[in-house]
């Protein structure tokens, strides 16, 4: 189990503010913590040093985008030694319709979430770009039909307490 990092309570509010609107500026965080710049800013470097703020990013609506179809690919292998999970992995890794890539446990050996303009293309997507993935047994596919509770961000407070 990995060990969570110990947050003052000035750094979980420095946290739960930066991952609901990444824009906010040290100067609007110090504001609402009743600091100054200076010390705000200090602590947010640090957690940016620290690897636990890893990035800032744009959350994305998808559908505005033209991708209508969000699915949920198993995909099972055929051998698991280091060699082939590597091929498999370092291919997965570049193609765009891949947003995420998770090795799991159950009967498939990794989950990926694809996003898909429309059914033509993620047939096109099965039939030629995860057919010819390295070491590919199976793969199944769950399609999303509605998300009812997005991504909103880690529960912060939870993880810091326990």
């Amino acid at each position: 189990m990995s060990r969570a990092v110990e947050l003052t309570d000035v750094e979980i509010v420095i946290l739960e503010q930066l991952q609901r609107d990444a824009r906010l500026s040290s100067s609007d965080l110090a504001a609402q913590l009743n600091l100054t710049n200076t010390p705000v800013w200090r602590r947010i470097k640090k957690l940016e040093e620290s690897g636990l703020i890893r990035g800032y990013h744009a959350h994305i609506d998808a559908r505005l985008l033209g991708f209508g179809i969000e699915s949920f690919l198993s995909v099972s292998v055929h051998t698991h030694d280091e060699r082939h999970i590597q091929q498999f992995e370092a291919a997965v890794a570049v193609i765009d319709e891949i947003v995420s890539c998770h090795l799991v446990s159950g009967s498939g050996d990794y989950l990926l979430r694809v996003v898909s303009q429309d059914m033509d293309s993620y047939a096109d997507f099965i039939t030629k770009v995860a057919a010819s993935l390295p070491g590919v047994r199976e793969t199944r596919s769950a399609f999303a039909l509605r998300t009812l509770k997005p991504f909103a961000g880690l529960p912060i407070r939870k993880a810091s307490k326990e």
